[in-house]
């Protein structure tokens, strides 16, 4: 079974920090409280196939770890450069906000080939300076890759979860029939997480309906979705 995104992104982007910025949290509240809940009803899919990436694409996460902390993390298809795509995450949380720009080969399909694929990452955090990471003349580009691994996987989909259990799911995003329930096992870090997501085509960039860690340290959920009008805030 393959991971989705939704669990690695999670993973790897919910951070601790020595104390919650006030006005960060203020904003990333509001943020969350924007989100109306959506009287969507996606009916139980054909086939599993995950949606091919196309530019204007958009799904929005909110992610809540065990002591009630709130990320809201905005995943876009914002652009095509040669036969490549780039997605950029925008998240923002008690903490900081991140926004991480990166340019796929092409749309990866397994944990491995997320971070193969990696041709360029563009990071921006709060009021720093942009940092640019072009893996053609980085030196070290695979030590680079393996660290950036774990956010490379934002843009990888599920696939091979057709014999999954079905279960609907509803999230503030709308009621999703039949998503595919899978277990996933994640090692960051030198640390592998166990978590259980929920997927379903309809769902544009990773089919991500749902998740939560088995040891209830995160959960994340859509809040909504789009497949146009994404732009890139970098």
């Amino acid at each position: 079974m393959r991971n989705t995104l939704t669990a690695v992104l999670a993973l790897s982007l919910a951070g601790c920090a020595p104390s919650i910025n006030p006005q960060m949290k203020a904003a990333t509240d509001g943020l969350a409280g924007s989100f109306q809940t959506q009287a969507r009803n996606q009916a139980a899919p054909a086939a599993y196939e995950p949606t091919p990436w196309a530019v204007g694409q958009w799904i929005v996460e909110r992610t809540v770890d065990d002591k009630g902390n709130v990320a809201i993390q905005r995943i876009s298809v914002v652009g095509a450069d040669g036969g490549g795509m780039w997605l950029e995450i925008d998240r923002q949380d008690y903490f900081h906000h991140t926004i991480t720009k990166i340019l796929y080969s092409h749309m990866p399909r397994t944990p491995d080939e997320a971070a193969d694929v990696l041709m360029k990452v563009v990071t921006k955090t709060d009021d720093k300076p942009v940092q640019t990471i072009d893996f053609a003349t980085t030196p070290m580009a695979s030590l680079f890759k393996s660290q950036f691994k774990a956010v490379a996987q934002a843009g990888m989909v599920s696939t091979d979860v057709a014999q999954a259990p079905k279960e609907t799911v509803t999230v503030p995003a709308g009621t999703f029939r039949d998503c595919a329930k899978f277990a996933v096992q994640v090692s960051v870090m030198g640390t592998t997480q166990k978590s259980t997501s929920w997927f379903h085509p309809a769902v544009p960039i990773n089919g991500a309906v749902k998740g939560a860690s088995d040891d209830g340290k995160w959960t994340i959920e859509l809040l909504d979705f789009g497949t146009s009008g994404a732009s890139s805030k970098l």
